[in-house]
Parts: C-alpha cells; structure tokens; sequence
C-alpha cells in the first residue's frame, strides 16, 4: 500500500494508534470524522489525525495493510471492531473531503492522498435488483 509520506510526515503514528487503543477505537473514529465534519476549520494536525483514522478504518473494514500501522493491533480490531466501524465510510469520506478541501492549495501531494482515501473508503453500493411481483394472481 502506498505510504501516504505527505500525510504522515511530521506526526507521530505510535502515538496515535495508542490514542485510538487507549480509547473505544469505534467511538474514537466516529468522534474523529464527526469532528472533521463539524469544524470550522482543519489544522494540519487535524488533517492528519483524520488521515490516520481513515487509514485505521480502511484497514479494519476493507482488510487492506498499512506499512505505518501496527500489523497485530490492525487484526484485533478487524476481529473485534468490524462491525462496529462499518458504517463509518460515508462520514468517513466527507471528513476526507473537507480536509482536501482545506490542503488543495497548500499542499497538492496530500491533498491527492486525501483524494485516494476517499476513494478507497468511498462504500461502494451494489445496483439494486428490481422484482415486480405480479399485482393480482392470474386467474385460474
């Protein structure tokens, strides 16, 4: 998986998957893109806190691996926590877009790692099947 340098270049991981398992991880990712959501404005700080949350939920929902994140700690949570975060993706994704919004100009490489988080979480929707039952049974 790419290393997402851009995003995780001055922040120190360990100290926030320690953060994350310090917490109800499900409760601390919720909380986390809810807040990207609701800000009046994004930090870097911030924008890579919900990077690195992105990246956690991406790993345990859709099993994908993450060079920066603890492989061990990674498969408790998939084990424990898979349902729990998935339904997180949507605001997942609008907490990801806002923060692109908010590093295009300053910083188009992390704004193109935002871009691919987004499309990496971004739930993906089966087409609908349609069946029409008749309306009345045919007669006998």
């Amino acid at each position: 998986m790419a290393g997402f340098e851009h995003l995780l270049d001055s922040c120190d991981v360990g100290d926030m998957l320690d953060d994350i398992a310090s917490a109800d991880p499900p409760a601390y990712l919720r909380r986390c893109f809810a807040e990207g959501c609701s800000a009046p404005s994004l930090s870097w700080t911030r924008v890579q806190q919900l990077a690195l949350c992105a990246m956690v939920l991406d790993a345990i929902v859709n099993h994908r691996d993450y060079a920066a994140l603890e492989p061990e700690l990674i498969a408790d949570w998939r084990l424990h926590y898979a349902a729990a975060c998935g339904h997180m993706q949507e605001v997942a994704v609008l907490a990801l877009r806002r923060a692109e919004e908010s590093t295009r100009t300053q910083d188009p490489d992390a704004a193109a790692e935002l871009s691919e988080l987004q499309q990496r979480l971004a739930p993906t929707h089966p087409a609908p099947t349609t069946y029409l039952a008749p309306a009345h049974p045919a007669p006998a």
